[in-house]
């Protein structure tokens, strides 16, 4: 909150206190006691503006602590105790020049002090508001710096995390194209053009916060592509989308490591189909699954894999919080994956 906002609300609760303070003044308007009453009620919210705000501003962030609250206790009790008797003796002043205008301060200290109490007890809920208002504002402030330093520990933690996850696209396609160069040329350089594309999109996307649906599938084909050199059958990955996704919003690369997990140790001797990845698009939900024939010595590899399960669960919690649902089934050599994203 700005402090043009806070001054605003500020304004805006004196003139509304001072407005039901006054109120009460003009029912004696035409009587010889209006005048006195509106003094002395203009002189009360001076004396509450003075003890909201000296109580406003001795509370700061360094003194809430048990030796701050108890300095600010026992300074609020001798407060109110001096406070009380000034302040009923002035506020009484302007009615008592009324009844005795010879001699004003003996009729207040003969008649003004019935109130004291009174004064005293609005004195301490103006003192008490004070504080509890400079109390909120404190806390709404660290809420405030709590959440920027949560979100710059996000984007920290997410940065690392996509640098855990990037190289994988490097090691997996620049072997194949080193496998190319020599046997199929014109294959390397449709490699080399598909991996540009990919590099330009995790150079230039992979750090924003989101990116269009149509983005990241465009990435995941370029990924499909280059791995399809490596399969002579084209059928073997079966890739659908259903659902108008181009313009949906969603964290870059958020879908390739159980992609690239399924092609690194999923089974190639298995029939086509061998890998079924499906994008289904709703109103308010993604639904991603895929799914992959596990290679015979898959529990050895996946001690030693890339796929960093927690690293994703961990991605996951700090983008979407509580909003998904990640379902990983691992049973009879085959190997799924179902992740539901909400889309706020």
């Amino acid at each position: 909150m700005s402090n043009k906002a806070i001054i605003k609300l500020h304004v805006i609760f004196w003139i509304v206190i001072s407005s039901i303070s006054l109120l009460n003044t003009f029912l004696y308007i035409g009587n010889a006691l209006f005048v006195p009453l509106l003094i002395s009620a203009i002189m009360g919210m001076l004396c509450n503006i003075i003890t909201f705000y000296l109580f406003y501003f001795l509370v700061s962030a360094g003194k809430l602590n048990r030796k701050g609250v108890i300095f600010l206790v026992l300074f609020g009790l001798f407060y109110l105790s001096a406070a009380g008797f000034v302040f009923t003796f002035i506020l009484y002043l302007p009615v008592a020049y009324y009844y005795s205008p010879s001699d004003p301060l003996n009729y207040t200290l003969a008649n003004g002090f019935d109130s004291i109490y009174q004064v005293t007890a609005y004195l301490t809920i103006v003192s008490i508001l004070g504080s509890l208002w400079k109390v909120s504002l404190i806390w709404y402030r660290n809420q405030i710096k709590q959440k920027e330093t949560e979100k710059q520990n996000i984007s920290n933690e997410l940065a690392m995390l996509r640098a855990q996850i990037n190289p994988h696209f490097l090691f997996n396609t620049l072997n194949n194209i080193k496998s190319l160069v020599k046997s199929i040329p014109s294959k390397a350089v449709y490699s080399v053009d598909k991996l540009t594309g990919m590099m330009r999109y995790m150079l230039y996307e992979s750090s924003l916060e989101s990116v269009p649906l149509g983005n990241e599938i465009g990435h995941i084909n370029n990924y499909i592509d280059l791995e399809k050199i490596r399969y002579s059958d084209p059928d073997f990955i079966d890739f659908k989308i259903y659902g108008d996704y181009k313009d949906i919003p969603v964290p870059p690369l958020v879908f390739m490591p159980f992609i690239e997990n399924a092609f690194k140790h999923g089974n190639k001797l298995k029939p086509a189909p061998g890998i079924i990845i499906k994008i289904d698009v709703l109103k308010r939900d993604i639904n991603f699954e895929i799914k992959n024939f596990m290679k015979e010595n898959h529990e050895a590899h996946d001690k030693n894999s890339g796929f960093g399960l927690s690293n994703i669960r961990r991605r996951l919690d700090l983008l979407f919080d509580k909003k998904y649902d990640l379902v990983i089934d691992n049973k009879n050599k085959t190997f799924t994956v179902k992740l539901n994203l909400i889309i706020s």
